[in-house]
């Protein structure tokens, strides 16, 4: 990750109170950019962009407001850090992690409570297939969830389901599901499918966005999320999504990519893997439409280009 500073509690607190940064005269994103996600991870307070630049970075993009985060939890330090950008107009698509529903209810209940209208969705579990669920003395095996062995994951999803319908404040909130596979099975208990598409440098983009579309008809739903997409600057030809490309191939793609999503009506939004880059030069350290130094790549403006 980007290098971190040690900060107190306290610190942050008042940081984040005092910080014009937050503040709620957020530009107005265009229709296109209400439709575009980018990754964030404000749960991590020990670097200093998670309380001070993440609001300037979507504004320098353009007005972006979606981002997708781990669901917060209540008492924790990067909590004040989720609120500070949900009142400055941040929309949330949280992933849930499994613990007991009735603490997730209730953490998400008192984020609305100090951000109000900042939930716009919340996603299952991600990647179930290489984190396997283990939920009621039931543990799935590791990529059961490929072949549609997933027993632990579907009883949380529809105990999950069950209980976020029945609640008058939450009820309401999209339900996405887990990503890519069983998409079919979990129809029933969500709003939208969901998927993660890293395009090769040769990928023909086109036929990836057709494969989503297909995966949203067999999950009988009528829009889906692509909850991650990215083309990293790091790593090599053994990387784990895709090779790497160089700053100005990555502008260039990944423009292109947001643009050709954007023109599919059943692409409810696509989220950026992600806004800023860690230290380091391998792959996962270099999705960033940011570098570590929280300065712009070529992608920032092409992007915003791209959205209007």
């Amino acid at each position: 990750m980007a290098a971190g500073i040690s900060i107190s509690r306290r610190h942050l607190m008042g940081t984040l109170a005092a910080s014009p940064l937050f503040a709620s005269t957020a530009l107005a994103a265009s229709a296109r950019a209400d439709r575009v996600m980018v990754q964030g991870r404000p749960q991590d307070t020990s670097s200093r962009y998670k309380f001070d630049n993440i609001m300037p970075a979507l504004d320098r993009l353009g007005g972006v407001r979606k981002m997708r985060c781990r669901e917060p939890y209540s008492g924790t330090a990067g909590w004040p850090t989720y609120v500070s950008l949900g009142k400055a107009g941040v929309k949330f698509c949280f992933t849930l992690a499994v613990r007991p529903i009735a603490k997730t209810l209730a953490d998400l209940r008192a984020f609305l409570r100090a951000a109000p209208g900042s939930i716009w969705a919340i996603e299952f579990p991600n990647e179930p297939d290489l984190n396997p669920v283990a939920y009621k003395g039931m543990v799935d095996a590791r990529l059961g969830f490929r072949t549609g062995n997933a027993p632990a994951l579907m009883a949380f999803i529809r105990d999950f389901a069950a209980a976020i319908r029945a609640d008058a404040v939450l009820g309401a909130i999209p339900l996405v599901a887990s990503n890519d596979f069983m998409q079919a099975e979990q129809a029933a208990y969500t709003t939208y499918g969901n998927s993660h598409i890293y395009p090769t440098p040769a990928a023909n983009v086109s036929s990836r966005l057709d494969g989503f579309g297909q995966k949203v008809t067999n999950g009988r739903h009528a829009a889906g999320i692509i909850t991650e997409w990215g083309r990293t600057t790091g790593g090599n030809s053994r990387n784990v999504t895709s090779p790497p490309v160089s700053l100005q191939a990555q502008a260039t793609l990944l423009a292109s990519d947001v643009n050709a999503a954007l023109q599919r009506p059943y692409v409810k939004a696509i989220s950026i893997y992600e806004l800023f880059c860690w230290s380091g030069t391998d792959e996962i350290s270099n999705f960033g439409l940011f570098n570590a130094d929280l300065s712009p790549r070529p992608v920032v403006a092409a992007i915003k280009a791209v959205l209007g």
